[in-house]
């Protein structure tokens, strides 16, 4: 992720073989260059092929997934994504995009999965500590072994689990950070829990918007108070400066409302991977129907496209591409 911090203002084709858009050439293709009337053949790189949709059964839904490094990108993934179930009907959703560079921005954000999942792995063997401390200092009883997950003994240890994180960034001194957008799921409902500009969005089959995530950032905080519309902020050369992140002793968590699920309403987390190249009317339209691996296919097939073939009439910027997608069981 290529994204710059800032203090807080409030404190598709086939991605082997992309279309070639004139005046450049697609990573990955061959290219043609005329010298003296003779025709040259250029080989350029291969661009690595999208991996496969994974999905899982989470909570009383279906959650599908995708990551991927930014095309042509010689260091690694920086993102990570997780769908943890914790119980039949309650579970985890999670995307992390690290900031810092390579190595630091990967470590960052792996160390917000491996810390959520070992959270849950302990509080679900009930070898969870009685009391926790809230950023290391204000003490939050546990519920007994026997119910171990209740809401907000079980939002406690999402909290405490971030702050612990965040703790750890900010001692190894590599200024190393990531965003964190998560859902917490319990039966039909969820709640959102974010940090940084890795967006959440809530649908319903004919496309309402039930939700919408606020980036923090500068642009983020312009289009929630009406000064810029969102298709001018996509094209905003600030876009990728942001004020929150998890690795920041300024860092804060949004803690979002429970938001009750109708069936085939549907949930999505992406890193700016995916909201940087698509508008979101688009991103609604291919969410709101279609089983869920065939959605996040789609996202991520345009996305790269876009990516790959700049265009002057929609967005294209390359980067680490990471889609979570989430819906109710009807």
């Amino acid at each position: 992720m290529s994204n710059d911090v800032v203090p807080d203002p409030h404190s598709a084709e086939d991605a082997d073989q992309p279309a070639k858009a004139p005046g450049s050439t697609p990573i990955g293709t061959m290219s043609e260059v005329s010298l003296h009337n003779e025709v040259a053949v250029a080989f350029l790189p291969p661009v690595e092929v999208l991996p496969d949709v994974s999905s899982s059964r989470v909570a009383e839904g279906m959650a599908a997934w995708l990551t991927c490094k930014s095309p042509g990108k010689p260091g690694p993934n920086e993102d990570a994504v997780a769908a943890i179930p914790v119980r039949d009907n309650r579970g985890i959703l999670m995307v992390a995009d690290g900031l810092g560079g390579h190595r630091g921005g990967r470590r960052a954000s792996q160390l917000m999965k491996t810390g959520l999942i070992r959270m849950v792995k302990r509080l679900s063997s009930g070898m969870a500590e009685p009391v926790i401390k809230i950023s290391g200092v204000v003490p939050v009883p546990l519920a007994t072994t026997n119910d171990l997950l209740g809401e907000q003994e079980f939002r406690s240890a999402i909290l405490n689990e971030i702050e612990q994180v965040n703790q750890r960034l900010l001692r190894s001194r590599m200024g190393a950070a990531t965003t964190l957008a998560l859902v917490e799921i319990s039966k039909r409902r969820v709640r959102t829990y974010h940090v940084g500009d890795s967006e959440i969005l809530i649908v319903s089959q004919r496309g309402r918007i039930k939700y919408s995530s606020v980036s923090h950032s500068p642009i983020g905080y312009a289009v929630e108070s009406g000064i810029m519309s969102a298709e001018e902020a996509l094209y905003h050369p600030d876009r990728h400066l942001i004020s929150n992140v998890i690795g920041s002793d300024q860092m804060s968590v949004e803690l979002g409302p429970w938001i009750s699920l109708s069936p085939r309403d549907t949930v999505l987390l992406a890193s700016d991977g995916l909201f940087d190249n698509l508008l979101q009317e688009e991103i609604v339209e291919f969410i709101r129907i279609g089983r869920p691996v065939d959605c996040v296919r789609k996202l991520a097939e345009l996305a790269r496209k876009r990516m790959l073939v700049p265009s002057m009439n929609v967005p294209s910027k390359p980067d680490d591409l990471s889609i979570l997608l989430y819906r109710a069981v009807a």
